[in-house]
């Protein structure tokens, strides 16, 4: 199914969207390249039917979840082909997204995000676009259009509360 409006959106957020995957990446161990990470994304959002965005910044929000649940199901194949394995905890500095991640790290941050999803939702949206899209305070203010103090206050209650998940 084609919907042109998916498309448009796409297309007019390409490099954006291909900015945002190599930055992703090159916190990743995912055998994939930004390029294709990008590709991926528009069939998994071509596959999903007819979508329609209210603005760039639902669309980018609804891409880095699409972007983040390629990269875990990745990671989950490449642990089920693992035998035996280490697990490395995943450590927390400035950005959660500092840290190149194992394919375990990936899903236990994977994890905590959909935990802090059901206990606020904006706090969801601020975490996925600073730990997953690496986006800067300022680019995450003017895309869910607070402030900047807004969003970190946001981010540092985000990060205690994926901190606390993550380190036990």
């Amino acid at each position: 199914m084609h919907d042109p409006s998916l498309h448009a959106a796409l297309a007019a957020s390409y490099d954006d969207l291909l900015r945002l995957a190599r930055a992703r990446l090159a916190r990743e161990q995912a055998p994939i390249s930004a390029g294709t990470l990008v590709h991926e994304l528009w069939l998994d959002l071509q596959a999903r039917g007819e979508l329609h965005f209210a603005n760039r910044a639902a669309f980018l929000a609804y891409a880095g979840k699409a972007m983040r649940s390629l990269l875990v199901d990745m990671a989950r194949e490449r642990l089920a082909r693992k035998r035996q394995g280490v697990q490395h905890g995943l450590t927390l500095g400035e950005e959660l997204a500092d840290a190149a991640a194992t394919p375990e790290q990936t899903l236990a941050l994977s994890q905590a995000l959909e935990r802090l999803g059901a206990l606020d939702a904006r706090l969801l949206q601020v975490a996925e676009l600073r730990a997953v899209m690496g986006l800067p305070i300022d680019e995450v203010a003017r895309l869910l259009d607070c402030s900047e103090a807004t969003v970190k206050r946001d981010w540092q209650r985000a990060k205690a509360f994926l901190h606390g998940l993550l380190k036990s």
